[in-house]
């Protein structure tokens, strides 16, 4: 028997849904053009490549600093690369394509999830509510009306946590490791997930399994774009990220730790790349005790390795948190048939409140990332370790 769609979750996907493509009509309609401008920085390194040419500045590769409120490209040669492939495409129909695949992979890892976490539910009966909620969770809804590479995130951090939490053996752990190594190689603050990983796989034929995927994936991508154009567009992008180094730090829209404390106290450039070494020290820090406790249920212990990798580089955005998004998914799943169900659905609600109110106050972004890993410890009551 079909059950329909509760029709609250109806109306808010609808409202929400609506809200956000009017928004997103309006900022397309402005000049500068404000929807999509990230996307259509991509697309043009894109066009850079498909027409021959670098598509990294010749005055950054040069060694100038990058000019301050001017947007660069800075990713390395492979997103380029493979956005040549959408060279002729219009901006417009690239920026919905882009948030409909987005959107759309949110859903399939959403559905993958529930018949992993929650086997007696019908994957419809989450995956509706979670298409409903997607406007109003900012961080996300932010991603997608910039057409930032974040958007892909939430699925790629649901496919590695699939990967570690999923059933023993199967293609979810191949999975996991290969969107680690694509999340890593479109920005690098992921990659302390490998190391996350690396450090999991001593006890855990799971993270064995998937961090032989990340290293097969990470040499077959690096391959392939040596065939496509050399050696010399990595070299270019080494020495973009050299000259990239020198770029402002302290920005009210930068909400990593070192650029909000340097604003509050006043501190300054220097004083926020000082600090940003022990905040990365720790980051790394508290990726490694996750990874190797043995108390840490996989689900928790990769949320904390998630939550840290969006602190690892001095630079952190509003749209970044989205990642955190299936592990507040998870940790509702888990806690449904449990004496802690009615806890973790207040946190993951506070959290996607909290984040809403964050985009006017930015810092609170890190207090709806902590109120989701509290979510996902205390899901953890009756959930089984991963440990060989």
């Amino acid at each position: 028997m079909k059950t329909r769609p509760n029709p609250i979750w109806v109306v808010l996907g609808v409202v929400g849904w609506v809200g956000l493509v009017w928004l997103g009509s309006q900022l397309y309609g402005t000049n500068p053009r404000t929807a999509g401008f990230d996307l259509e920085l991509l697309l043009r390194a894109g066009r850079d490549v498909a027409a021959g040419r670098s598509p990294y500045d010749p005055a950054m590769v040069a060694g100038a600093a990058p000019v301050a409120e001017r947007l660069f490209y800075s990713y390395p040669p492979v997103i380029a690369q493979f956005m040549a492939i959408f060279a002729d495409v219009p901006s417009g129909v690239m920026l919905v394509v882009w948030d409909a695949v987005a959107v759309a992979g949110l859903a399939v890892v959403a559905g993958l999830l529930t018949r992993r976490f929650a086997p007696d539910l019908r994957p419809s009966r989450v995956v509706i509510p979670v298409l409903c909620l997607t406007p109003i969770i900012f961080p996300f809804a932010v991603g997608l009306l910039f057409g930032n590479l974040d958007v892909f995130f939430p699925a790629l951090y649901g496919l590695l946590l699939l990967g570690i939490a999923g059933e023993r053996g199967g293609w979810a752990p191949i999975a996991g490791g290969a969107a680690a190594t694509v999340a890593s190689v479109t920005k690098l603050h992921p990659a302390s997930l490998v190391l996350w990983l690396a450090v999991r796989a001593v006890r855990s034929t799971m993270a064995r399994r998937a961090l032989l995927a990340t290293v097969v994936t990470g040499i077959a991508i690096f391959a392939v774009s040596l065939l496509i154009g050399g050696a010399a567009p990595w070299s270019e992008y080494v020495a973009v990220v050299r000259a990239g180094s020198g770029a402002d730090l302290v920005d009210p829209r930068n909400a990593g730790p070192a650029a909000q404390i340097a604003l509050w106290t006043g501190g300054g450039e220097a004083f926020a790349r000082t600090l940003q070494i022990p905040v990365t020290l720790l980051a790394l820090a508290v990726t490694l005790v996750a990874a190797w406790s043995r108390r840490r249920d996989a689900v928790e212990s990769l949320a904390w390795a998630a939550a840290a990798s969006l602190v690892t580089l001095p630079v952190t955005w509003f749209h970044y948190p989205a990642a955190m998004i299936p592990f507040a998914l998870v940790a509702l799943l888990r806690a449904r048939h449990t004496r802690e169900a009615g806890r973790v659905a207040a946190l993951v609600t506070a959290a996607t409140v909290v984040s809403i109110i964050a985009i006017s106050a930015l810092p609170l972004v890190w207090l709806a990332v902590g109120l989701v890993i509290v979510a996902a410890r205390l899901s953890a009551v009756t959930e089984p370790t991963d440990a060989v």
